[in-house]
């Protein structure tokens, strides 16, 4: 329901994603020549690479493009000096090409621009329990959580234990994505169970998950419960369930995507 209520799927993950150019989500700066493609997904973190073809062309031939032959038009600044998005919704969408793969050389829509990214909230929980004083966790999903190529320092998160949660910055993983596990910067403080969830999702996206949760909550057991028809009386049914969907989609609005 989050990320109906988003656009877009909020947790991290690795995209593959094609536009049609020249055009108007994938553009040329006619000063420079520097290519300039809208994504889909926001915030993004890194670009994995990318490759082009000429639209005509069939079956499709696409050519390797560099990874460090794109850039990120807004980085995010990151939360604690690490590589994960703020609570803010900071960060861009689009990215821009070097010069030379994307040109009017074909025509308009003459090109295919194919870029791997990575975007969103670092998310996963705990495969395996954790003592504390371990620097290395098994996680359901090592996504966005590694450092960026050029720095120390992965995605700092939460682990939400009740009592016993801490933050954890990772120093490397052992995938790029899936299960895996992250070296930590530091050793845990506290022991935690399997299933424990570490995450960089911001706190009012949790909150509103909640209220998703007791939403549905509220309508199917009214739903469920047989009441009586007495004639000349009204019955209230899910009382608030509608107040509490409509302040968790408020919460989401920061990070819904706008195309």
């Amino acid at each position: 329901m989050i990320d109906t209520a988003c656009n877009q799927i909020l947790r991290a993950t690795i995209d593959t994603e094609t536009q049609l150019g020249p055009d108007y989500y994938l553009t040329i700066n006619n000063n420079n020549f520097v290519g300039r493609m809208v994504l889909q997904r926001w915030p993004i973190l890194q670009i994995l690479g990318g490759s082009w073809n000429a639209t005509a062309t069939f079956p499709p031939d696409f050519q390797p493009i560099p990874a460090n032959c794109f850039a990120i038009e807004r980085p995010i600044i990151g939360m604690y000096g690490t590589s994960a998005p703020s609570d803010s919704g900071e960060g861009g969408q689009a990215v821009l090409i070097a010069p030379g793969y994307l040109t009017w050389a074909y025509g308009r829509n003459g090109i295919q621009i194919r870029v791997q990214y990575v975007n969103g909230w670092p998310h996963t929980s705990l495969t395996a329990n954790a003592n504390a004083g371990d620097e290395v966790i098994q996680v359901d999903d090592c996504t966005g959580w590694a450092p960026i190529p050029g720095t120390t320092q992965g995605a700092c998160g939460v682990m939400k234990d009740g009592a016993d949660q801490e933050a954890v910055t990772c120093a490397a993983a052992s995938a790029q994505s899936g299960p895996g596990t992250l070296v930590l910067t530091q050793p845990l403080s506290f022991g935690h169970g399997a299933g424990v969830m570490v995450t960089t999702l911001p706190e009012q996206i949790q909150q509103a998950a909640i209220l998703f949760s007791v939403n549905q909550a509220l309508v199917r057991g009214a739903t469920a419960t047989t009441i009586q028809n007495i004639a000349g009386t009204g019955e209230t049914t899910a009382a608030g369930a509608d107040a509490m969907d409509a302040a968790a989609r408020a919460l989401c609005a920061p990070y819904k995507r706008v195309w």
